[in-house]
């Protein structure tokens, strides 16, 4: 047990340190907002690329990791969808219900605290999440939620999204990082070592800023649907994981897929519903999943490893 809170508390104190620096006025959050946007805009390219780019493809993308975990990902976002709409709300409401139960922060939180534990390996297992989120989650979201606009919207809501996700720099490094992982090109070492330098500096900090954005934020709204939805976030997420990949998967890959689930939900989640008007439910759905998620995560680390 001792073993298991050592992985656990840095990745929790540094929350703690960023909230306290912001709670007594050592930093503002606005001065944050620039740190975030260079973890976003930087540190995670940096570090999709070198996880990609530093191996052979064979070695960085596994197709049953990469199917299982698309497949327990879109289970658990119309389970939540499905609660949504059962619940009364509409179809965007419903779509955000999916988003929060489905959305894991593979980059601030989950790929910190798997590094930790598998060491380099944590960046294929990052790799394919990302691939996941950005080519499959993302699009699926904006075409339910905004198809409440009236017909015909959802073709041009995809048009739109894919736009987007081209100007995404996660998505850019992945494609940068293609032709070195395929071996067309040779990677230049300075390159290499550079990427590596920018990503281990990421996480940390990402940490950092997360801690900060927690101030302020409460629980509000319709209690008993915040803590069912931040129960499949943490608990049937991650089952649902294990169950799709229990069949060809070895051991180490359901313990770092399983992980990478049941870490809180992506703060995107949180500034979506806001952008919806759902900005106290995006709020409190944040703060109970990153509180409890020191439960989910220690029990995985104690049943996996």
């Amino acid at each position: 047990m001792l073993q298991i809170f050592n992985i656990t508390a840095p990745i929790f104190l540094i929350i703690g340190l960023g909230y306290g620096a912001v709670r007594f006025g050592v930093f503002r959050f606005e001065e944050l907002r620039g740190t975030a946007k260079f973890v976003m805009k930087v540190g995670l390219p940096a570090l999709v690329f070198f996880a990609i780019a530093a191996k052979p493809v064979n070695e960085v993308f596994d197709a049953v990791y990469l199917a299982g975990y698309a497949a327990a990902t879109l289970a658990a976002f119309f389970i939540g969808w499905l609660f949504g709409r059962l619940r009364g709300g509409d179809s965007r409401l419903a779509a955000l219900s999916g988003f929060s139960m489905s959305f894991s922060n593979t980059g601030f939180i989950g790929y910190p605290l798997l590094s930790m534990v598998i060491g380099d390996a944590a960046g294929g297992y990052f790799a394919m999440n990302v691939l996941v989120e950005n080519m499959l989650l993302i699009p699926l979201f904006f075409i339910l939620a905004d198809s409440v606009d009236g017909d015909g919207s959802r073709l041009k809501n995809l048009a739109a999204v894919l736009k987007n996700l081209l100007k995404n720099p996660i998505i850019l490094a992945q494609f940068a990082a293609v032709p070195f992982a395929f071996g067309w090109l040779p990677l230049p070492a300075a390159l290499l070592k550079t990427a590596g330098v920018l990503s281990a500096g990421s996480g940390p900090v990402a940490l950092f800023v997360i801690g900060g954005s927690l101030v302020g934020l409460r629980l509000g709204g319709r209690l008993a649907d915040i803590f069912l939805l931040t129960a499949g976030k943490l608990l049937l997420f991650p089952l649902l994981v294990v169950g799709l990949l229990l069949f060809g998967a070895p051991r180490d890959m359901l313990f770092a897929g399983a992980l990478l689930a049941c870490v809180p939900m992506a703060s995107m989640v949180a500034i979506i519903h806001a952008q919806y008007g759902h900005e106290q439910r995006g709020a409190a759905i944040m703060l109970l999943t990153t509180v409890l998620s020191f439960a989910s995560i220690s029990l995985v680390l104690l049943f996996g490893r």
